[in-house]
């Protein structure tokens, strides 16, 4: 009877699984007076895994298109192979999906169009088997942060086309 009560109790514990399937919805803003809409181009992303308390920056344009990160307090110390690279899917509600399975990572995702790129610590929850996040990219802003990312616009000077053409614009003025 007792063998049946262990059995019993041991069945209701689940293991303990750190990680999570990282979705993110990346939407943008070109120029101000476009609406924010989904992103419609091909995005890169990737995430390293890190120790806690850690502080990680991309320093430069080229080094976030490099898949490279900079210890803050240590800026000799650099990572450049991102234990995950993401998938982008245009399409997709959630564009960008990570596996993310290290309690502690930095993930960086990089708009190659615009040439602005997003960066954010996280610390993964434990069976938590899909987070679902949001990222809003205003190409026209020098930098920003919300919701966890912090955006930079290493290029605020340039001109962006707006995503939704001015409706006052005529035919003659948008194929030129």
């Amino acid at each position: 009877m007792l063998s049946l009560a262990i059995v019993g109790t041991t069945a209701c514990f689940k293991e303990e699984k750190q990680g999570t399937q990282f979705k993110i919805a990346v939407s943008i803003q070109n120029v101000e007076s476009d609406p924010v809409l989904p992103c419609p181009h091909e995005l890169d992303s990737y995430a390293f895994y890190v120790g806690k308390g850690s502080k990680w920056e991309v320093s430069s344009w080229e080094d976030a298109l490099a898949r490279r990160i900079t210890n803050t307090n240590n800026p000799a110390e650099q990572l450049t192979n991102p234990e995950v690279v993401g998938t982008c899917d245009v399409t997709a509600e959630y564009q960008l999906s990570l596996e993310l399975w290290s309690q502690y990572v930095f993930m960086v995702v990089v708009d190659p169009v615009n040439r602005i790129y997003a960066t954010r610590f996280y610390e993964t929850p434990m069976n938590w088997p899909v987070t679902h996040t949001q990222l809003h990219i205003y190409a026209w802003r020098k930098s920003g942060s919300a919701t966890g990312w912090d955006v930079v616009n290493p290029f605020p000077d340039d001109k962006r086309e707006p995503l939704v053409p001015d409706e006052e614009q005529t035919e003659e003025q948008m194929e030129e």
